[in-house]
């Protein structure tokens, strides 16, 4: 079945009638110009050797070629067979802390930055993985359910923060279990990784419960820190004005990376501890671990095989302009 690859072009065939008509009336303005000089009686003795008949058959000529370009832009095909492609790569979630400490200026230009930075270049490194998109503080929030689509990814990743309207905390185990819950609803429930991103103040012994549950059902967490262990002040923006957040007893909190709770929980998950100071190091480390679980199937996509044709248009089409190039104004000397 013929089948046109780019039918737009074909747009481009609407400049026949006017090309047509456009030599018609240069045809005629010619005609009138002759006349001015005399019969055509007189012109035909005055240049002997030039065909009244050459004009128009050049100007096919070109239109023709003009043509066959045309329908080569649009690229005919032919279908010939269908192939089935199997998708396959690792199913990676990433979860991003959004609680307020993430505003945090122990590492420049803030801990929410970093992390956004981190996470699309974890986005970008993938090769045909399926990423998923989790933001948590509080409670956790699926963002984005798996997907190829790398572009929508970073997009959600760029408007994450912690001024979203979110309950606020550092619920590491919320963003675990729903990774767990998402696995329990799929109907193949395969290995999985998910990087979580976060501060790390969290001093809940149930992340590590969680992280441990979660390596059992074939989920295997990852750890980023974000932050330092000396810690920095929760910048707040109360009435146009940069302040610094209080505690109840008017004292500024002083916010520091739980180190030892992220590895405990990392070790908990069967997976490692990053820092997000070495990102370079920190991706490496990643695609190295992502390479060792166990690929998933996922998209069974066929596509129609087509072959194309335009290659013999555009042959044609140089043909005609090649001839209508040789064929001069003149008469052939077996039509004098």
């Amino acid at each position: 079945m013929l089948h046109l690859e780019q039918p737009a072009y074909l747009w481009l065939l609407l400049g026949v009638p006017v090309f047509i008509l456009l030599f018609w009336l240069v045809s005629r303005q010619i005609a009138q110009q002759r006349q001015q000089f005399g019969a055509m009686i007189g012109l035909a003795r005055l240049a002997p050797e030039v065909s009244t008949t050459k004009r128009p058959f050049k100007f096919g000529l070109l239109l023709l070629g003009y043509v066959f370009l045309v329908l080569a832009l649009a690229n005919p095909q032919m279908g010939s067979k269908t192939q089935s492609i199997q998708r396959q790569g690792v199913d990676v979630f990433i979860a991003l802390d959004i609680s307020s400490s993430m505003w945090a200026e122990d590492i420049k230009p803030n801990r929410m930055e970093r992390a956004r930075q981190l996470a699309q270049k974890i986005v970008q490194s993938l090769k045909g993985d399926r990423i998923g998109l989790i933001l948590f503080a509080g409670q956790a929030y699926l963002q984005m359910p798996l997907t190829v689509d790398y572009a929508a990814a970073e997009m959600f990743v760029r408007t994450a923060s912690p001024d979203l309207e979110i309950t606020q905390g550092t619920a590491i185990e919320k963003a675990i279990d729903l990774v767990v819950e998402l696995g329990e609803q799929d109907d193949k429930p395969n290995q999985r990784a998910i990087v979580v991103i976060t501060d790390g103040e969290n001093h809940n012994p149930a992340a590590v419960t969680a992280a441990r549950d979660a390596k059992e059902k074939g989920i295997t967490t990852y750890l980023v820190g974000a932050g330092t262990t000396a810690g920095a002040p929760i910048p707040v923006e109360e009435y146009g004005r940069r302040q610094y957040k209080l505690d109840k007893q008017g004292n500024v909190v002083q916010s520091k990376m739980n180190l030892t709770m992220l590895q405990a929980i990392a070790d908990a998950g069967g997976g490692q501890l990053m820092d997000i100071s070495q990102p370079d190091k920190a991706i490496s480390q990643l695609r190295q671990q992502f390479s060792k679980l166990e690929k998933s199937e996922f998209e069974n996509q066929n596509f129609d095989i087509y072959d194309t044709y335009y290659q013999y248009f555009v042959v044609i089409a140089l043909f005609l302009l090649l001839v209508e190039f040789l064929v001069g104004y003149q008469r052939n000397k077996w039509l004098r």
